[in-house]
């Protein structure tokens, strides 16, 4: 009898969830009306070796990530796994490293030896809405935050001076300003404020049938080749 429960929560879960993402690049976003990136493309690789034809729904972050803390059966990602949310969610990954680092005009003088030295007022740091990096930072007891809706404005406020500092993952920093026809060379890291890593996230009622399948097929995706292959397409 728990065995046919156990299969019927897994039927359940494939048929009734939801697979959300934002547009967070080089992870997952938008390219000519498809969907692509690092963990885009994974999703779609772990989808195709367990027979999953959802299609994957694109929504700003603060909407999903409210979705899967309040409904069942949703998966989210790229989602960054820090303390605050390990017990908030089930986790497969990791599937990329993304540490947070402060990003300065190229010509900035700013010196940040501590994390402490960014909290000085004179500084405006540009931070995304709900984002994990903007979390941790009001956790710290940072008031000087300048929450965007989109991070990519705060790429655009950085070279126009209306911010002083924007806190970003390392990997899509210098991205996202490609994006934007923004050379790479107009900002530098100046402070690494954390090492973290993306995960896909899952709702907390999900069956650790599930967990375990998905993480089985991203392990064995780093062990072909296939997880290196598309890294290698997005970062090099």
């Amino acid at each position: 009898m728990k065995k046919i429960c156990m299969f019927l929560l897994a039927i359940n879960f494939l048929y009734a969830n939801d697979i959300m993402t934002e547009n967070y690049p080089p992870f997952n976003y938008k390219e000519n009306g498809k969907l692509v990136g690092i963990t885009s493309e994974i999703v779609d690789e772990i989808k195709k070796n367990i027979n999953d034809t959802r299609e994957i729904k694109l929504m700003p972050w603060a909407r999903a990530y409210k979705s899967i803390q309040n409904k069942p059966n949703k998966i989210l990602f790229s989602m960054t796994r820090t303390k605050q949310r390990e017990f908030m969610f089930k986790w497969v990954g990791p599937v990329s490293d993304n540490s947070w680092v402060f990003y300065a005009k190229a010509d900035s003088n700013i010196v940040i030896n501590t994390l402490d030295d960014a909290k000085n007022p004179i500084y405006k740091i540009g931070t995304y809405y709900q984002g994990a990096n903007e979390l941790f930072l009001r956790d710290n007891d940072f008031d000087n935050l300048y929450s965007v809706p989109r991070d990519q404005l705060n790429v655009q406020k950085l070279i126009r001076g209306r911010i002083n500092l924007w806190a970003a993952g390392e990997t899509q920093g210098i991205y996202k300003a490609k994006q934007l026809g923004i050379n790479p060379n107009e900002i530098k890291k100046i402070y690494k404020i954390k090492d973290t890593k993306l995960y896909i996230a899952f709702s907390r009622t999900t069956p650790n049938s599930i967990i375990n399948q998905w993480q089985e097929e991203l392990d064995k995706m780093k062990k072909d080749g296939r997880y290196q292959k598309i890294m290698n397409k997005y970062l090099k």
